[in-house]
């Protein structure tokens, strides 16, 4: 049997909370009997995380939670990063093909394509860098 808990949150944070709901409403079309464990999930895995940054006596480390056929996958963020490289580099390829059709462009597309390719550089050192001093 269930049993209605409050608590107050700060209006800062009431956000958060909204969203939370419309996840949860988007999720399953509902919001009634489904929120309250839809919360307790999110509280357990927050606990979980707590546990095992405590147990090495060090912060958590950020992770990226996704949901997959139901359950729930973290993913480190070294892996994250590994798949964020992958995909600018990826994207850096992509640009690099079209080398021979940038020439046609206008002055306008070309200068918007040229600062894409800067930024995915840049991109991919930021991450380069951070996966450097996570080693």
């Amino acid at each position: 049997m269930s049993k209605p808990i409050g608590v107050r949150i700060d209006s800062k944070q009431e956000k958060i909370w909204h969203r939370f709901k419309e996840f949860v409403e988007e999720k399953y079309g509902k919001k009634h009997t489904v929120l309250g464990n839809e919360l307790v999930k999110a509280l357990q895995l927050y606990l979980e995380l707590y546990e095992k940054a405590s147990n090495n006596k060090k912060e958590p480390e950020t992770h990226i939670v996704k949901e997959r056929a139901g359950d729930i996958e973290l993913k480190s963020f070294k892996e994250v990063s590994y798949d964020l490289l992958n995909a600018i580099i990826t994207a850096r390829g992509y640009l690099e093909q079209m080398e021979d059709e940038v020439e046609k462009l206008s002055d306008e597309a070309r200068e918007k394509y040229d600062k894409l390719r800067q930024t995915l550089f840049k991109a991919q050192k930021i991450i380069q860098d951070r996966i450097e001093a996570m080693k």
